[in-house]
């Protein structure tokens, strides 16, 4: 570090040729100086700084020391009095129990289970599995009856907390295969499924559409199918012989002598899009419409 501003050393004449920096100054002035105790430079114990800034505290503090028991309900407003008056109302009849605008979604089941909002998302999840149950998505079998060659994939419930207008709308649980451990058949048709690929509409697909819509003055609209996945068809390729199997969700009818047999593609696989694109465009065949992509609404 220069003690004296280099930049004016050729207006001044001052500095020039000369060594100015603050370690030439110290090793001039303190030649045996080694640190900075050498230096003069000391450290009061911390025992004595905590007394110093104790010290300074008692000097600033003014008025009584607030005790809390003797405090009474009536003297401050509590977190559950409505500052915004009683016309003004900070949760809606659709709440349930346990939520707030600010609550996060659980990341797994555990999480879940210990939240605030735990009796509504058993609630969910309960519901979910019997919607699944109806549609006939899986059968239970037993453990005992499946050969090696059959592989049992995990399961687990996403929680999301779904939102409208940042107003509470409902709890949406939904049953996801772990999919990342499913492997692609390769030349020895040992694998969980044998593609992935799913054509979907390309912007300039949409884009000429609209155009045409346009043009002939007509009238476009779009369709939500719910569930989609799970109407879809189970392809030859998935699984072993088309069979697959998975076990019991967390926190959900916990037998291990069981597990479910998929008949239906299901969130979380690689070729349940594929699934889909495929039920979907051989019942528009069928129908007597062209065979399209399809991209499913998320």
């Amino acid at each position: 570090m220069q003690m004296f501003c280099t930049s004016l050393e050729l207006e001044t004449k001052q500095g020039q040729i000369a060594d100015l920096s603050i370690m030439t100054a110290l090793t001039l002035t303190n030649p045996g100086a080694k640190s900075l105790f050498d230096l003069g430079v000391r450290c009061k114990p911390r025992s004595e700084t905590t007394r110093g800034v104790i010290a300074v505290f008692d000097s600033m503090r003014v008025g009584t020391i607030f005790d809390a028991s003797q405090a009474s309900s009536d003297d401050f407003e509590t977190s559950e009095q409505n500052p915004f008056g009683d016309e003004c109302h900070l949760r809606s009849s659709r709440d349930p129990v346990g939520y707030s605008k600010g609550a996060p979604d659980p990341k797994h089941h555990g999480q879940a289970m210990q939240s605030t909002m735990k009796a509504e998302w058993i609630k969910s999840q309960t519901s979910k599995m019997d919607g699944l149950w109806r549609r006939g998505v899986f059968q239970k079998v037993l453990r005992s009856s499946l050969t090696p060659q059959y592989r049992v994939f995990t399961s687990r419930f996403p929680y999301k907390i779904k939102r409208k207008g940042r107003e509470f709308d409902k709890c949406k649980v939904r049953l996801e295969v772990q999919g990342q451990h499913m492997r692609r058949k390769g030349e020895d048709s040992v694998g969980d499924y044998d593609n992935t690929f799913s054509p979907v509409p390309a912007a300039s697909g949409f884009r000429t559409i609209l155009s045409l819509t346009t043009q002939q003055n007509m009238f476009t609209d779009h369709v939500n199918i719910s569930r989609a996945f799970v109407q879809g068809e189970l392809l030859p390729g998935d699984g072993h012989s088309g069979k697959v199997y998975i076990s019991s969700p967390p926190g959900y009818d916990k037998d291990p002598l069981h597990v479910y047999r998929l008949l239906k593609p299901l969130y979380g696989m690689p070729s349940a899009a594929r699934a889909w694109h495929t039920t979907m465009s051989a019942f528009l065949a069928k129908e007597g419409c062209a065979t399209v992509g399809f991209e499913k609404s998320m």
